[in-house]
This record gives C-alpha cells, sequence and structure tokens, in this order.
C-alpha cells in the first residue's frame, strides 16, 4: 500500500501568529497589486476610431445631383431606342426620331454638368457625418470653437490636429479619393466645414448646482441634497478628479503641514473655502476675488501648488501669468475656459486692469483663438498665483483692490526640517482626505455666501494697498499730517518725493498722478498766487 503523505509536510497553521503572518503577507500583495494597476481613462483616439466603424461608402454623386439616376435611366432607355439592338426608331429623316434624338442630347448635356467638385465632397463628408452623429446619439458637441467628446465619465476636449485626422479618414471611408482624403489641405478644409456646419449643441447643466467629477462617480451639492452619484452625460463636466470620494478619508499629513506654515486657523479656512470656491460656477456664487499666496523663502507654497495639480488633475490646470491673460489679444482666455484653475507663479508686469477685473469676478470675458473669431466666455478657470512680490504698478481704487484674496506665508521653514518628500507622500495617501477639507470650505462658503473673516488677510489687503502706493507711503514715512493753515509747494514737495523713490527702488508717478493722489487720500489741493501747495504740515 503506497504512502499518501508527503515526504516533508506542511506546517500547521492552527498557531494563530502563523495565520497573522499569512494574512499579513497577502494583504500586502493585494495592496501592492493594486498599486500596480493603472486606472486607464478611455481615449479620444480610441473613441473615434470606434466611430469610424459606424461609417460606410456614400454615393456621392446621387447624394449631390438627386435626379441623377432618373437622367441616366432616361438616358440609357433613348440610347437603346435609338441605337440599340432592335432600336425603335430607324429612320433618322423622320420628325419623331429627330425629337427623341434631341431629347436624347439634352440628356446628355444635363448629365455632363453632374461633375462633383472639392466642395461637393467637404460639404457632403460634414453633412453625412453629422446625421451618423445624430442618429447614433454620439457625445459630440461644439462649443467656444473646442470640439468636445463625451468618453463615458466626463466631456474630452479634442485637439484639432487629431479632430482633422479623424475627419480625413471619414472622407476615405465616405469613398474620397486616396489622394484628395489624405492631402492636409482637405483635412484643414474639412475642419473649418465642419466648424461652420456643425450645430452640436452644449448640454446645459443644471445652474444650481455644483458638479464635482471623481473617478467614482459625480459628486453633486445641490440646495436640498450632496453625494455621489452615476456619471450623466447631459451634465457637461469637462473635467475629471484622480482619484475616488471616500467620505471617511482623513489627511493627519496634509493637516500637519498646513499647521506648520499657516498656524493661523483663519487662514487655513479662507484656504479651504477658496479652494471650493474653485469648483462654484458664476451662475451659483460669484464672490469676485483672486487668491494670492505671498510670501519669500522656504514657506511651503510651493508644496500646495504640487498637491493642487495632483489633486485637480494637471489637465484641469493652467498656468498662464497675469500679464499674459489680460493681454488685449485674448489668446491664452481662450485656453482657460474648460480649466478648473489657473495656478501661476508669475504676477508682476504690466495688466489691462479692466480685463483683470472682469476676469477675477467672473464676469463674461472675451477671447479668441489665433486665426479665429473672437467669442465670449461665461465660465472659466479661477484665478490663483504664488508670488514673491505683489504688483506695484497698479491701479488705486477700491474695486481693483477688493479683488485680492492675500494669504500670507510667513514662516520660513529651515532646511534641515524640510522634507523634499512631503507632496508626493501625501498625493500617494491622502488626496482624498485633501478633498474632504476642502468639501469643508466648501459648505462654509455656501452657507455664509462669502469667505469667512481673517484679520491677518484684511490687513494683508491693507498692507498691500499702503506699500504698491508710493505716493501714500512717501508722505506716511515722512510723516506729513494734513493741515488747515500750513502748506507746501508743490515744486518743492513733488521732487522730495522722487528723491524718496529713487532711494527706496519705487516707481514715482508724473506731477500730475502726484496731485491726483494727493487728492485722493483727501490732501487740499490749490492754487495760489505762489503756485500750486499741498496743506500738509511737516515738524522736521
Amino acid at each position: 500500500m503506497s504512502n499518501l503523505n508527503p515526504q516533508t509536510p506542511a506546517k500547521s497553521l492552527s498557531n494563530t501568529t502563523d495565520k497573522d503572518k499569512l494574512k499579513h503577507l497577502i494583504t500586502n500583495d493585494i495592496n501592492q497589486l493594486s498599486e500596480s494597476v493603472e486606472v486607464v481613462k478611455p481615449n479620444s483616439n480610441d473613441i473615434l476610431t470606434k466611430l469610424l466603424k459606424n461609417i460606410d461608402v456614400i454615393d456621392f454623386y446621387l447624394l449631390a445631383f438627386p435626379n441623377i439616376e432618373e437622367l441616366r435611366q432616361s438616358y440609357n432607355q433613348l440610347k437603346s431606342e435609338l441605337f440599340g439592338e432592335t432600336p425603335i426608331y430607324t429612320d433618322t429623316q423622320s420628325t419623331e426620331y429627330k425629337e427623341v434624338f434631341k431629347q436624347w442630347q439634352n440628356i446628355s448635356k444635363e448629365l455632363s454638368k453632374c461633375k462633383l467638385t472639392k466642395n461637393h465632397y467637404l460639404i457632403l463628408c460634414i453633412e453625412q457625418l453629422l446625421k451618423i452623429a445624430e442618429v447614433n446619439k454620439w457625445g459630440l458637441c461644439k462649443k467656444n470653437n473646442f470640439i468636445y467628446l463625451f468618453n463615458g465619465y466626463y466631456w474630452s476636449e479634442i485637439d484639432k490636429e487629431c479632430f482633422q485626422s479623424f475627419l480625413g479618414n471619414v472622407a476615405l471611408k465616405m469613398g474620397v479619393e486616396k489622394f484628395k482624403g489624405k492631402i492636409h489641405t482637405f483635412k484643414e478644409e474639412l475642419f473649418k466645414q465642419f466648424m461652420a456646419d456643425a450645430y452640436l449643441p452644449t448640454p446645459q447643466a443644471k445652474i444650481n448646482s455644483i458638479l464635482i467629477n471623481l473617478l467614482n462617480g459625480t459628486f453633486e451639492i445641490t440646495p436640498t441634497k450632496r453625494g455621489l452619484r452615476p456619471f450623466d452625460q447631459k451634465d457637461f463636466i469637462t473635467h475629471q478628479l484622480p482619484f475616488e470620494y471616500e467620505p471617511e478619508a482623513t489627511a493627519p499629513l496634509f493637516q500637519k503641514y498646513l499647521d506648520e506654515v499657516l498656524p493661523d486657523p483663519d487662514k487655513q479656512k479662507v484656504f479651504a473655502e477658496y479652494c471650493g470656491y474653485i469648483f462654484i460656477k458664476p451662475s451659483v456664487l460669484k464672490l469676485e476675488k483672486m487668491l494670492i499666496l505671498y510670501g519669500t523663502g522656504a514657506n511651503g507654497k510651493s508644496v500646495f501648488f504640487e498637491i493642487l495639480n495632483a489633486l485637480l488633475g494637471t489637465e484641469n490646470i493652467s498656468n498662464y501669468s497675469l500679464q499674459s491673460l489680460t493681454n488685449d489679444n485674448g489668446y491664452f482666455r481662450a485656453k482657460i475656459g474648460n480649466k478648473l484653475v489657473n495656478y501661476a507663479s508669475e504676477i508682476n508686469g504690466k495688466l489691462e486692469t479692466d480685463i483683470f477685473k472682469q476676469m477675477a469676478s467672473g464676469e463674461p470675458i472675451e477671447a479668441r483663438l489665433p486665426y479665429g473669431d473672437p467669442f465670449i466666455l461665461n465660465e472659466y478657470a479661477k484665478l490663483i498665483f504664488n508670488c514673491n512680490e505683489l504688483p506695484k504698478d497698479v491701479e488705486h481704487t477700491n474695486a481693483y483692490f477688493r479683488r485680492f484674496l492675500i494669504i500670507g506665508f510667513d514662516v520660513t521653514i529651515p532646511e534641515d526640517r524640510q522634507d523634499k518628500q512631503l507632496p508626493q507622500k501625501i498625493i500617494k495617501n491622502e488626496l482624498s482626505g485633501v478633498f474632504n477639507w476642502i468639501l469643508k470650505g466648501l459648505d462654509r462658503v455656501l452657507e455664509q455666501k462669502n469667505f469667512s473673516k481673517c484679520e491677518a488677510i484684511d490687513n494683508a489687503r491693507s498692507d498691500y494697498e499702503k506699500q504698491s502706493d508710493s505716493v501714500q507711503l512717501f508722505i506716511t514715512e515722512m510723516d506729513f499730517k494734513i493741515s488747515v493753515n500750513e502748506y507746501i509747494l508743490i515744486s518743492e514737495l513733488y521732487p522730495q518725493y522722487k528723491m524718496f523713490c529713487i532711494e527706496d527702488g519705487y516707481r514715482p508717478v508724473g506731477k500730475t498722478k502726484f496731485i491726483q493722489r494727493l487728492k485722493h487720500y483727501k490732501i487740499f489741493v490749490n492754487r495760489i498766487n505762489v503756485g500750486n501747495v499741498a496743506y500738509l504740515s511737516n515738524n522736521h
């Protein structure tokens, strides 16, 4: 009788410690496996390739000339009656023969006119494509001169070159000759024809709701409910955050980072609120602010920049300077229509103040692409800037300054306490928790209809107003006081001001603007017999 037991018996797992070890090993293996599995997002090229399978050969002649079949039949019938094997009309001199022959000639002339041109191909390819798209309910739409495709999760913008290539392939499948359909100019003209002909209305999203797309669904906030629900093509959401919503997730490492770089709890609250405000459409709430993260040195601003880029997804963020965004040509503004936030480091330089105020307020703005027609953007990215220095050559009005929400990063982190891997640690483990921190800020903004009160932020704006106005700084630092009786000649005061600016590195304003600024600060300026004077006293 053979021995059924193995020569080396397996260890018994009756011991609790051994079972725990095995469970730990299996759990680790599962975690490593799940971390190595990459979530594959639908690719626009793949979807367009699938759509191509619905395209068949079409009869361009029949579509361009609907009566061509009837003409062909009549032509062949008369030809048979005149020249067939058993012709009906044989007497070429008879009246009947001549009448039928003339009819045949006329039809022949009509058929000779039925010649396809490039315009026929361009128009018919696009007409048929749009009909197929409508019948098959493809998620295809046009907004602000951009083409969007619904990929099952969100609406993704299709690159112009990619869509031109798709249109060229459509033409080839419909039967356009190879050496016409593959040439680049033909594809470009197909695209222009599509943009001119396509009526693909954008789905109308709910006006009073806030929608945030995540990997496991759409988080919806309305006046009556909030929570996760399935993706819906009708929402016309153009983003998807690269993580799942987990209502119980926390972010202890992120909170520790905040407590170190922003120890003021009021600053933290406003910070979270603005991050939540990113997701609020102007139709729901307009707070007319842009966020400035201000401070010099190693203070943690760049850490947050990396975290927010990962949280929102780089495809949902643009990084244009304020000067570029306010440029008259509008090219850069056209690029932020489908972004959640424009987050950049550069804020200095000459900017168009009126456009800046419009953008900070979330008002409709004009934009255009190179060689394209202007269009109006009603929804576009919120504005965040990291900066070491605030703009100085600015408009000195409340309408300008009230649009700044300045959060000072005042704590410098010593080099021996800097963790260069901190952003990646938070990104890898805590994005869902950081998102929940943002949601709390979003809830506060919706409830308060405003950002929370923060004395440090108010003071930062007040200081900015003073620091950006060299005239006010001059009056304050030189200890001038408003006077009823005493005065100083402008011809003496203005040179003192210019010297002050040169010594302190400020750009002096002209004499006319200098007088205007004095008047703005309630300093009485008058012309008397000795010249223009400002009613100020100075005991020094």
